[in-house]
């Protein structure tokens, strides 16, 4: 727990200093979300040693960094999309014998899912724009980590009752309640601190929406948890990589993200986090 703890306090303060560099240079978000994708891709490809096929690893890369670029340009996106499906089919017919559909569909979802997922973050960053797109990016993160933060100090304390001992044996209903109560919560401090701070008088943010909000992402960060820990348990691994100590890789510390922020982009534009006054 030390050595989670210490990288989650070496953690923060990098990931709060480059959203706030970003504030005055928008491309570092980019950049960082884009390295962050790769980072999570090349993981999530190594859980089946599927890093080591440079037919595969090349495309799927290669799309992602792209798709950061260029992903305000919609005719591009369409075509970059298809063009790397197209890729990966190639690959799998010039190289049959060494690479099978099982394969080759594990390697477009895990792609498709890490960067659509964490795209979404950068999204809301540009379209909201200055101070209200940095309180998306923090919330962004700040709810399926802080989530995943009460679920496990929660079940640490409390759990009883396995959540998924097949998938996750770690993991218990008590965490997960409290997981869920302190994404709904936790976040909402977010919120006074950039009314008072950053928005003062021109933005008012909708607790009550906020909180909705809350409660659906803590809930879908625990299917992306569960999901990302399904992939490793069938391929026989503990971890996707040791870059983080005590938490294992880019992609175990982002696998709830991935599921939550789409999810904040699409209920936002029915439950308005934050609006003009």
């Amino acid at each position: 727990m030390k050595v989670r703890l210490l990288s989650t306090f070496i953690g923060v303060p990098l990931a709060i200093g480059i959203i706030v560099l970003g504030a005055y240079f928008p491309i570092i978000i980019d950049i960082a979300l884009a390295a962050i994708t790769v980072m999570c891709i090349v993981e999530g490809l190594s859980a089946k040693k599927l890093n080591k096929k440079l037919t595969i690893l090349l495309p799927c890369t290669v799309f992602s960094v792209l798709f950061f670029l260029f992903y305000s340009y919609k005719a591009a996106c369409m075509v970059m999309v298809f063009g790397f499906i197209v890729a990966l089919y190639l690959a799998m017919v010039f190289n049959h014998e060494n690479l099978e559909f099982p394969d080759l569909s594990f390697a477009l979802t895990i792609t498709l899912m890490c960067v659509l997922g964490l795209w979404s973050v950068a999204y809301m960053f540009d379209v909201k724009q200055g101070a209200v797109g940095l309180f998306y990016t923090v919330i962004s993160l700040a709810i399926p980590w802080f989530a995943d933060g009460g679920a496990y100090f929660g079940g640490s304390a409390l759990g009883k009752h396995k959540l998924c001992p097949k998938i996750s044996p770690q993991k218990t209903v008590e965490g997960a309640v409290t997981g869920v109560i302190t994404g709904m919560f936790v976040p909402l401090i977010t919120g006074v601190i950039f009314t008072f701070i950053a928005f003062k008088d021109n933005y008012d943010v909708n607790s009550i929406h906020f909180a909705v909000i809350g409660l659906c992402v803590s809930l879908i960060s625990i299917l992306g948890d569960l999901s990302f820990s399904l992939i490793k348990r069938s391929c026989g691994i503990k971890d996707y990589g040791s870059i983080i100590p005590g938490h294992g890789g880019m992609l175990d510390r982002f696998d709830s993200v991935i599921f939550s922020a789409p999810l904040i982009m699409i209920l936002d534009m029915i439950l308005p986090i934050v609006t003009p006054k």
